[in-house]
């Protein structure tokens, strides 16, 4: 790992200068660097943001291959059919989104290796995709766009939805990228959000956000805000857990190693790492230990009916807001 140049910057949604520190962070699911990154939330706004980040020309080192949901079974490289059955699950959770709209021209911004694009085509929908980096290959010969969104042509009210699943935490102008999809949704046309709840418990207590490569932390005030300042109104708004998971597991696990001598950064270095999957919830400090596995059963067993009731109460981990041009 080394260290890479970072950058200081103000609210990136509504530019006040005006927010406070709240934590450090750093690359713990992939380790890229060994840079501290600090997560603020701004006092205007109430959005939450990386400060300093990475600057905008060095993120894309931050994205491995491995981001992009390489899947592989036994050492064998999975073939197309292969790997969209492996994620019809969340394809299926993000079609739901739209069961409810007519079939029209869809813009997923995204796209990533065109999986939803290829089943939101099979059932009527005249897509299009944006992907930002060329890495991820294109498995079913879709349309898509590699690049900066921004950069690109569009038709303007061209477009009856466009989607971007966990995507606006990832940008470095998020308000720009509201507003061009909003100018190029019909009038009527929607827009499919999902970001992470920076109010969640996940957000704030487990820290669960990708960072750095997540930027900016949405709450429910702050995106509405948002959209409804780039000419889009909010039409429903949820939090749901199908689609990219979020589990409150290990939240049980992560207080008794920290009532028990871990500092805060050795168990995030546990439990956010992918090497070893047993290392936080059946160790303690690297060795096998039959009563922090019997805590993270434990843990397991109280987390799930926990989830669904954040996710009634529209409190969960993944935030999904659908708003409309008006």
């Amino acid at each position: 790992m080394s260290e890479m140049r970072l950058v200081d910057i103000d609210c990136p949604v509504c530019g006040s200068k005006d927010s406070r520190h709240l934590f450090w962070t750093c690359d713990y699911v992939r380790r890229i660097s060994d840079d501290r990154f600090g997560v603020r939330r701004c006092r205007n706004c109430g959005v939450g943001f990386l400060s300093p980040r990475p600057a905008e020309d060095r993120i894309g080192d931050f994205y491995d291959d491995t981001y992009y949901w390489w899947a592989e079974q036994q050492g064998r490289q999975l073939s197309p059919e292969e790997q969209l059955a492996a994620r019809m699950p969340q394809i299926e959770a993000k079609a739901a989104c739209l069961a409810h709209l007519a079939p029209g021209r869809l813009l997923d911004i995204g796209a990533q290796k065109g999986e939803f694009l290829y089943v939101m085509r099979q059932r009527g929908w005249n897509v299009e995709g944006v992907e930002f980096s060329a890495r991820p290959p294109n498995l079913f010969d879709m349309s898509i766009r590699y690049g900066e969104f921004l950069d690109m042509p569009f038709e303007t009210s061209s477009l009856d939805v466009v989607t971007l699943w966990a995507v606006l935490e990832h940008v470095y102008h998020p308000r720009a990228y509201i507003r061009k999809v909003s100018s190029l949704l019909k009038r009527g046309g929607s827009a499919l959000i999902l970001v992470t709840n920076f109010n969640s418990i996940q957000g704030r207590i487990y820290r669960a956000d990708d960072y750095p490569r997540h930027l900016t932390l949405f709450t429910k005030g702050s995106l509405r805000r948002l959209l409804e300042e780039s000419g889009l109104k909010v039409r429903r708004l949820w939090t749901d857990q199908r689609i990219f998971g979020g589990s409150l597991h290990g939240g049980l696990v992560y207080a008794v190693k920290r009532l028990f001598g871990y500092s805060a950064q050795e168990v995030f270095s546990e439990w956010k790492q992918a090497k070893d999957p047993i290392l936080f919830c059946c160790k303690w400090r690297g060795e096998n230990s039959q009563a922090i596995r019997w805590i993270s059963r434990f843990d397991r067993l109280i987390s799930l009916p926990t989830e669904h009731l954040l996710d009634a109460t529209g409190n969960g981990f993944n935030l999904i807001i659908e708003a409309k041009r008006s």
